[in-house]
């Protein structure tokens, strides 16, 4: 279950190259993308939030192909540099910057100021989860073979842990106390077409309708869960925190494809897997190391050392 980094560069890679693709989808060059992706972020935004946004819609609105064509231009981009290893530094950051920007003009902050937010339906952003991937996979030192990004695996586990700690916190919002919001959330999944109609949409519904009655101890089990989860990866030791990584593996494919529909990639609308598939890529990132593989790694320091100090004494003698 071990990531290199590389690989978990390369996985990023993939999803920014797939998102890129997403976007020549042909709905996407019509107005079904304005009105179903974007307009909808909008509402119950504050102030001058919603303003910004209201203006980002208008003039995606009106230059819909351009706009299109950068989004997929870049995104796959990043994509195709970020598998092949070129220019991994700039392209990271580039990647970062470009997250941000979508983050909050294509998915308006995962509405997370409408007290609306929560993991159910993709908060705090699966774009949002690019940029931590990104810099536990951004160099250390000019090199494509790296065991260790700018964050370390125990870093990027408290970067997991607190993920859950916010899931659990997004659920004591007022809103998710309501009659049938929990499973109007689910619910609201179906109908997107396409593929999802057969592999989804009856899960959903079912789910939706059992939900209904039930949706107060729901979310209790949900806050007590997420809580417990995320407090176990911060305090668990290296040797005991694999059962948290695998809780943390099952709950997130779990609200990956019940609630989250596998971010409706086959409806023809998405524009990425949503917050799950990162969730998932996330944990394995910070998945540790086995006691072989850390003596291998130490083995092989040792040798590298060994090696070093040989060569040093030769040219010492050549000198002599």
């Amino acid at each position: 279950m071990l990531l290199s980094m590389k690989r978990l560069r390369q996985f990023l890679g993939v999803l920014w190259l797939i998102d890129g693709l997403l976007q020549l989808q042909p709905q996407m060059f019509t107005m079904n993308m304005v009105n179903g992706v974007m307009a909808p972020i909008v509402d119950g935004q504050p102030g001058a939030i919603g303003t910004s946004l209201q203006w980002i819609v208008n003039t995606v609105t009106s230059n819909l192909v351009l706009v299109n064509w950068l989004i997929a231009v870049v995104q796959v981009a990043l994509g195709v540099l970020l598998i092949l290893g070129l220019w991994i530094r700039p392209t990271i950051i580039v990647s970062i910057v470009w997250a941000l920007l979508v983050w909050y003009g294509g998915e308006g902050m995962s509405m997370l100021l409408t007290g609306q937010a929560s993991i159910l339906s993709g908060a705090p952003g699966a774009v949002l989860l690019y940029p931590l991937i990104g810099l536990a996979v951004y160099p250390r030192r000019e090199s494509k073979e790296q065991n260790e990004g700018l964050i370390s695996r125990l870093q990027l586990r408290w970067v997991l842990a607190g993920f859950w700690i916010f899931a659990a916190l997004l659920q004591l919002q007022p809103f998710w106390w309501q009659p049938q919001q929990i499973s109007g959330a689910i619910g609201g999944m179906v109908g997107g077409g396409g593929l999802n109609t057969y592999l989804f949409d009856p899960a959903l519904q079912a789910i939706a309708n059992a939900t209904t009655s039930a949706e107060i101890p729901l979310n209790i089990v949900m806050i007590v869960v997420f809580l417990a989860l995320g407090i176990g990866l911060v305090l668990a030791k290296r040797e005991h925190v694999m059962p948290f990584l695998i809780a943390s593996l099952v709950i997130s494919v779990v609200i990956w494809y019940f609630t989250q529909a596998f971010g409706m990639i086959f409806t023809g609308m998405a524009t990425d897997f949503n917050s799950g598939l990162l969730v998932i890529l996330l944990t394995l990132g910070c998945w540790p190391r086995t006691a072989a593989q850390a003596a291998q790694k130490s083995n092989r320091f040792s040798e590298l050392r060994q090696q070093a100090r040989e060569a040093g004494e030769t040219n010492s003698t050549q000198v002599g």
